[in-house]
């Protein structure tokens, strides 16, 4: 699966944990639009552009997958896919805000607290109590995290035309991950930060308890002398005060990963309940001078700390950018047999000439006549990536999925006088199960405390994809298209055994609607060299889902064909 975001995430072992970032990227074509396994969206413009046609501007269909009887095309369409945002989900004010967010929106926040901090909310609700203000919130300072996303995908592949209406073919793309990362804190107004280590909290607590002990005994004895006189009532009320006040304190101490500031109200509140201890020990000639462990303000090493020291017993890596290695996706071999065509032909000439499909001959002027092109296909992929989820790398994104897919399609193009046209292609594709490591938190988390990594099986959700391409013949070479692509998916479901996965399927369902463009230069009319090349632009205009990442897309691409056998 993917996160950044893009997702999935993380465990960690021990009553303390670093904060850990749920990263929210999709995975790839099926797992979650965007990839933290590979975006859906670049699967499936990586398909598109691998299938690419062989054959002339006449009568061509973009994007078709049958290549000549007897020649084999080799493919090369690199992919380059980036985003800074995505269709977020989130709730505020009791009701569901769909919108688009920032990628860094989990982590960039005006007032940083238990909306981006879980671990912040039960010690939140604790000082609440304590210090009768229902309103009291952590503010640690002002967030921004500058977060983008950038997949290169380098398909490469060959399709081979065994019969004028069957082709075969194979590809496996090569992917290279970059995230561009920095987590920014302006600490501003914070009236919160950094709790006390364990070790000086304990000193503090011990010392306390010491002086309770000695304060009831104390007060035992002027009771047992006196009765129940004034100054037996006023010691008794004291140990309870300041009983309770180590009740509060040992939990706050026990579990919070961040405390008020010295100077901020509810530090001076903190203090003013102490003081009352203080002053009444005082009175029965007992000193308590131990000042109370308070936060310590972040910066913005203190805050990277966080993440990558193991402050809270687990060692991450930073969350700045980072450029990963080249790196081989899932392999796919695929079939494609053409059912109908009725384009007009070029003229005959030597060597073999499928209707509409030929590598060579003259365009001849085909009147105002139309013709279609009908064809199916099937694509399966056979899970040779490998997905990754680790506890370290807390901004890590898949390039595969590691599971076995199917992949169904049906293609088809209308043609007038081989001047314009409308390409269609749909494709549905179904997923089969898999055993994969998955960090387990909340999609809408940013620093997930103690996340749970555990092997699960996964099930991606089917998908269905559909894209419509008005095109016109600028010359006869030369075509310009405009695409447009509507996307949707499933949700995934998770089993195990383990803790709760429920979290794994929210936000997995997915739609994106996308625009752009696709030229192509074909050099086959004229007796030219076999080659065709491509460029193309494509941009998510809208979606739905909360991981699903709004994505621009540019690839190129060149085919490079070669009779094997036949005539010419």
């Amino acid at each position: 699966m993917t996160t950044f975001a893009c997702s999935r995430r993380r465990q960690a072992s021990g009553s303390r944990a670093p904060s850990s970032l749920h990263f929210l990227l999709p995975y790839s074509a099926r797992g979650h639009l965007a990839l933290p396994t590979l975006p859906l969206l670049a699967r499936w413009l990586l398909l598109s552009c691998l299938l690419l046609p062989a054959g002339p501007a006449a009568g061509q269909l973009i994007g078709g997958p049958i290549v000549p009887a007897g020649h084999l095309r080799l493919d090369i369409h690199p992919n380059f896919i980036t985003w800074n945002e995505r269709f977020g989900l989130r709730g505020a004010a009791g009701s569901l805000v769909e919108e688009v967010e920032p990628l860094g929106w989990s982590l960039s926040s005006d007032a940083l607290g238990s909306d981006r901090l879980p671990g912040a909310a039960r010690s939140e609700a604790h000082l609440r109590t304590l210090l009768q203000n229902p309103d009291y919130r952590y503010n640690l300072g002002r967030t921004t995290h500058l977060l983008a996303a950038h997949v290169r995908r380098v398909p490469l592949g060959f399709q081979l035309g065994v019969f004028p209406w069957l082709s075969v073919g194979a590809s496996l793309p090569m992917v290279q991950r970059k995230l561009d990362s920095e987590l920014i804190l302006v600490p501003g107004d914070a009236n919160a930060g950094l709790a006390p280590s364990q070790s000086a909290s304990a000193l503090f607590l011990s010392q306390y308890l010491t002086a309770l002990s000695t304060t009831r005994i104390v007060v035992d004895g002027q009771c047992a002398a006196s009765g129940d006189s004034a100054e037996c009532m006023e010691g008794q009320a004291l140990v309870q005060s300041a009983d309770a006040l180590l009740g509060a304190l040992s939990p706050l101490y026990g579990e919070s990963l961040y405390l008020p500031l010295e100077g901020s109200d509810a530090g001076q509140a903190l203090n003013a309940l102490l003081n009352e201890v203080r002053g009444g020990m005082s009175d029965i000639g007992l000193t308590f001078a131990d000042p109370l462990p308070l936060g310590t303000p972040l910066d913005q090493a203190s805050f990277d700390s966080l993440i990558v020291a193991p402050v809270f017993g687990r060692q991450g890596l930073p969350l700045r950018g980072q450029e990963g290695l080249w790196e081989p996706g899932d392999l796919e071999v695929n079939l494609a047999v053409r059912l109908l065509n009725t384009m007009p032909r070029p003229a005959d000439t030597d060597g073999p000439q499928p209707p509409g499909d030929s590598l060579a001959g003259v365009e001849e002027d085909a009147g105002g006549s139309f013709g279609v092109q009908l064809g199916v296909a099937g694509t399966l992929r056979l899970g040779t990536g490998t997905p990754q989820d680790t506890l370290r790398d807390f901004l890590d994104m898949d390039i595969a999925e590691g599971q076995m897919d199917i992949e169904v399609r049906g293609f088809g193009n209308l043609g007038w006088a081989r001047r314009a046209g409308v390409a269609f292609d749909v494709r549905y594709g179904i997923a089969s199960p898999a055993r994969i490591r998955r960090r387990i938190a909340k999609p809408d988390i940013g620093f997930a405390r103690a996340p749970v990594l555990d092997t699960v099986q996964w099930t991606p959700g089917n998908y269905l994809d559909y894209a419509i391409t008005p095109h016109v013949l600028l010359t006869p070479q030369l075509s310009f298209g405009f695409v447009y692509r509507s996307y949707s998916r499933g949700a995934d479901t998770y089993e195990g055994d383990g803790a709760d996965l429920a979290p794994l399927s929210l936000e997995t369902e997915a739609t994106v609607q996308s625009m752009g463009v696709d030229v192509r230069y074909s050099s086959f009319l004229g007796g030219g060299f076999p080659v065709e090349v491509r460029f193309g632009w494509e941009s998510a205009r809208s979606g739905t889902g909360g991981r699903t990442p709004k994505t621009g897309i540019v690839r190129f691409g060149a085919s490079l064909f070669r009779r094997i056998w036949g005539g010419g």
